[in-house]
């Protein structure tokens, strides 16, 4: 007996009845009846298969009927304005004070919209977006998504090479940046003759564009005076250039049609991976994408609620900014706090002036925030207005989980940090932390899969799909609603490879994590397939030896153990690490003892060099940026092997 049959029993009843045929009504009814076989959760609790695709174990945390949630198929414009157009008083963007109501954005929407078609942008068009997240980037997403085109979102500090095959992968027309980035653009175009044919306009936007009032106007007098000393470049001239008030002026000329349809699976919106391991792809979003992100977080147990405040630190470029920080808080009717500056350091200062409910962030940013509260106890006594605090991007260790959990409840906090996890090519988010689950909270563990959202454990070389709950290691391979259309651009190519197919013909994405997946359906990462290490003819994971440090050595704040290429032994690893702040002064007892406690690894587990850092290098989404670290290892291994040479001549 199992649930299929279960089904085909109610299927057949319904239509027994349809037919009134009692005799079958009847023989129908008496099966189902018995106590014990009435329900599904007895077929599923009785027939399970151990594979978490067939069982999804996690949907115990779910309320019944979650699963036959209906998803909206309309454009992410339309939908975030159906679910807000009752509320136009309500705050949706905060900008260093100046409040933007839902109102005045709609309406700051349509104006960017006319001004777009009137430069000639059309349904399906690109146009490049390199800019920190302020309104007027908001403003952008939403109005090119109105037309039917679609933004290629960069970061500012995108390197001239990369700005130039990214206008020519996109073929836009139309280029988007800071003012204080204009040299950059104006460069490329000087050297790249293709460039400057195909671009017809570069819009320039000023920092202070949407500043209230009085901060607006001395901002503006301080750039003038900066630019007059030669403090800043000067603003570049001609034709192609457009300032943001000629942008919108010239788009009230507009008359025609403004919204284009919407069609299922059409691209809304592109993002770049983060590169870690090489080089960024471009990553097609689809308005299910957005709308569907939506729908699984509030189907799941979450404190969001309208008029709610969340900080938002997470840049637009990035899939997490774009969606989880700015889509999901306006479609649910929240005030996004719109922070366009790296925040790291002076990330409780910013919590203690807005004090907002919800924070989106990295390790990183919980890391930053457990120092301050640890080491000034008489400050930001008052945390009880927090209602959620997620990290998501990387592990966060266990150890450091629990100590802010600790000061947060020192401080009023009812609430736990919230470990997620996700990538870019998910939507971005794949699990998240519902309040069952912190209130037991398992360390390592990055949560449950979201409510459509399947994760399951694959070994990577045969492609068969692994048992859950037994401590095996595995691919985290997933589907979910909010998957990337595929690659764009010159990575189109690696769209095959990222999703893959199993035997029974059903396609999974493949993450390139690898991780394990426990009795309740918890997703753990443990590393990246791409970082195993191979050495001496054995194969084994970084991670392992990262954790048994950190663990070791409480004066280690983080380590990162690398490998390059070499032909005797495979690899040569390296192991870069940093302390504590509070355990600087210690620092040659502390070298001791790590060379000491590597001695105790196995021969082809010990680091060939071990090196203090003052900070382990980051990706623009704040994971550890291990192509940095492997050039700067292969550079120091190659000089070595010169000097070595020279003293044998």
């Amino acid at each position: 007996m199992n649930k299929e049959l279960l089904i085909e029993l109610k299927a057949k009843l319904q239509k027994a009845k349809k037919e009134k045929n009692k005799e079958e009504i009847v023989a129908i009814k008496s099966f189902l009846e018995n106590p014990k076989l009435a329900t599904e959760e007895f077929y599923e609790e009785n027939n399970k298969t151990g594979y978490a695709s067939v069982d999804r174990p996690h949907k115990k945390f779910f309320k019944k009927g979650t699963l036959e949630a209906e998803f909206p198929k309309m454009k992410m414009y339309d939908y975030m304005y159906l679910r807000n157009k009752n509320n136009p008083n309500f705050t949706a963007l905060n900008f260093y004070g100046r409040k933007i109501t839902y109102e005045e954005m709609f309406r700051h929407i349509e104006d960017c919209a006319k001004a777009f078609l009137q430069q000639g942008i059309k349904e399906g068009d690109y146009v490049v977006i390199a800019m920190p997240t302020t309104p007027e980037s908001v403003y952008m997403l939403f109005a090119l998504n109105r037309i039917g085109a679609i933004p290629v979102e960069i970061d500012p500090r995108t390197s001239k090479e990369d700005i130039s095959s990214i206008i020519t992968d996109s073929k836009t027309k139309l280029y988007v940046t800071m003012e204080d980035c204009s040299p950059v653009i104006d460069s490329v175009m000087n050297e790249k003759e293709s460039v400057k044919n195909q671009l017809e306009k570069v819009l320039l936007i000023s920092p202070t564009e949407s500043l209230p009032f009085g901060l607006n106007i001395a901002s503006n007098l301080k750039d003038s005076i900066d630019r007059a000393k030669g403090e800043k470049p000067p603003l570049p001239k001609g034709d192609e250039y457009l300032s943001w008030r000629q942008f919108i002026i010239e788009g009230r000329k507009y008359q025609g049609k403004m919204d284009s349809d919407y069609k299922e699976g059409t691209t809304a919106e592109i993002v770049y991976s983060s590169g870690t391991t090489n080089k960024p792809k471009a990553i097609q979003y689809t308005n299910e994408t957005f709308t569907g992100m939506v729908r699984q977080l509030e189907l799941g147990e979450n404190d969001y609620a309208p008029r709610d405040k969340n900080l938002n630190i997470i840049p637009m470029y990035l899939g997490f900014g774009s969606n989880n920080a700015l889509y999901v808080i306006l479609s649910l009717s929240m005030e996004d706090i719109l922070i366009p500056v790296p925040v790291v350091d002076n990330l409780p200062q910013i919590i203690q002036k807005y004090r907002p409910n919800h924070l989106l962030g990295a390790p990183i940013h919980m890391n930053v925030l457990l120092n301050y509260l640890k080491y000034n106890p008489n400050k930001m006594k008052d945390l009880s207005y927090l209602k959620s605090l997620v990290s998501g991007s990387a592990a966060l260790e266990s150890a450091r989980q629990y100590e802010l959990d600790y000061e947060l409840s020192k401080r009023g906090c009812k609430i736990k940090v919230g470990p997620g996890y996700g990538q870019n090519e998910g939507g971005p988010t794949l699990s998240f932390s519902p309040d069952t689950f912190l209130e037991m909270k398992k360390p390592g563990c990055s949560g449950y899969p979201l409510s459509h959202t399947i994760i399951s454990i694959f070994d990577p070389e045969s492609g068969e799909e692994l048992p859950y709950g037994q401590d095996l290691e595995g691919e985290l391979r997933y589907q979910t609603p909010c998957v990337m259309k595929g690659y764009a651009f010159s990575a189109v190519k690696d769209t095959d490879n990222y999703f893959k197919k199993d035997k029974n013909g059903n396609v999974w994405a493949c993450s390139g994590d690898l991780g394990k997946i426990d009795s309740d359906g918890g997703i753990y990462v443990t590393g990246r397939i791409t970082r195993q290490i191979h050495r001496m003819g054995f194969k084994f994971s970084p991670t392992e030896i990262e954790d048994y440090i950190i663990d070791s050595i409480p004066s280690i704040k983080e380590c990162t153990l690398i490998a390059i290429p070499d032909e005797e032994e495979e690899s040569k690893t390296v192991l870069y690490y940093t302390m504590k702040p509070e355990s600087i002064e210690y620092a040659p007892i502390v070298e001791q003892e790590l060379k000491s406690l590597c001695a105790t690894l196995k021969d082809y587990k010990r680091p060939c060099e071990i090196i203090q850092r003052e900070e382990i290098p980051l990706t623009q989404n704040l994971k550890v940026d291990f192509r940095s670290l492997e050039k700067e290892a292969e550079k120091m291994f190659r000089e070595s092997v010169k000097v070595l040479k020279k003293e044998n001549i």
